[in-house]
């Protein structure tokens, strides 16, 4: 989903918003509230659903929620919530933000990652409002079906995003079609390999940064878009607009335009298209939104290997108090094969 922002009103919101994450966890949910969430954890594998939550007028993510405000559907079967833990505490798992890039292409800085060139540092200032134990890695592919993490997740910020712009400045490459497809696969696979092998394994957010002149095989990007999530990953965007999204990018049925704007729809996240100097608040709204998560969970149905359709809602009593309020969740899920 493409999202403009109007400057003025933006930068209200956003102000509003940076300063609701920037409290201390007691200020931003009532102690009560806090202690009376009690964290249910159980030993054996849940799906857990990262929940993200806003008032639909203010975009202030919603406060004081409970366990028993939330209802979970499995394929329609509602599920008992058997864990329940809020992001504001920070005793969700820690992010792993990756921002990607496909690399310095010939005359074709609008439609791929171009824009971002000598603008990298206008991200810095967000990146401060990352928790203690979040990590930031950078990784791209190329059109000559080339892929690589150009920085391992860590603390380093500056390092990294030295990485970034490094990428923005090499021996432009000519642009194809096929062999992207291919690199952009992979590259993403790299990035779940990665989160698989960090302990205790972190939430990956990744962070398009790309106009979005993209296609693939339809085939290709629901395989795709089963391996993310497997890890709940949730998948975000930002550019500066220059790009239209096609009418189709979500019900094509053979070829899939658009695919980071498919895959942030598909697993609950959001497209931002921005001027640069709204960049950092574009990414502030990005890490408020995954810090302020819920995170329920349940054991599914079933272990068939197979895609579960995902569905989450507030309870009626929860609705009349957080009216209007606006939820993202990925949609689909896949279990483990019982073996």
């Amino acid at each position: 989903m493409k999202q403009k922002v109007d400057e003025g009103k933006a930068s209200a919101v956003r102000e509003l918003i940076l300063t609701f994450a920037l409290l201390s966890p007691s200020l931003c949910f009532a102690q009560a509230d806090v202690a009376s969430q009690t964290t249910i954890r159980v030993n054996s594998s849940l799906v857990l659903v990262d929940v993200i939550t806003q008032d639909a007028k203010t975009l202030l993510p919603l406060a004081g929620l409970k366990k028993d405000d939330f209802r979970v559907f499995d394929n329609d079967t509602e599920m008992p919530i058997q864990s329940f833990d809020v992001g504001a505490r920070y005793g969700t798992r820690p992010i792993s933000l990756w921002f990607v890039v496909i690399c310095n292409e010939m005359d074709w800085d609008e439609n791929g990652s171009g824009f971002m060139r000598g603008k990298v540092s206008l991200l810095r200032p967000a990146l401060d409002h990352l928790d203690k134990n979040d990590t930031l890695g950078i990784a791209h592919w190329c059109d000559d079906q080339k892929f690589k993490i150009d920085y391992v997740p860590s603390r380093d910020f500056d390092s990294a995003l030295a990485a970034l712009e490094k990428l923005f400045h090499g021996w432009p490459k000519g642009v194809g079609t096929r062999t992207g497809e291919l690199a952009l696969q992979g590259m993403l696979r790299l990035i779940l390999e990665n989160v698989h092998h960090t302990k205790p394994e972190p939430l990956p957010v990744i962070v398009f940064l790309y106009g979005d002149h993209s296609g693939m095989e339809r085939e290709e990007v629901d395989d795709l878009l089963s391996d993310l999530l497997q890890t709940s990953g949730i998948v975000y965007g930002i550019n500066d607009g220059a790009v239209p999204v096609s009418p189709i990018y979500l019900e094509n049925q053979h070829a899939q335009p658009n695919v980071a704007h498919f895959l942030a729809v598909k697993t609950g996240g959001q497209f931002f298209s921005v001027e640069p100097k709204m960049y950092a608040t574009a990414l502030d709204d990005i890490l408020v939104q995954v810090h302020f998560r819920y995170v329920l969970g349940f054991r599914p149905l079933a272990l068939d290997g197979k895609t579960h359709k995902l569905r989450v809602e507030l309870t009626g009593a929860a609705t009349q108090k957080f009216p209007p309020a606006r939820m993202s969740f990925r949609p689909a899920y896949i279990p483990p094969t019982d073996r």
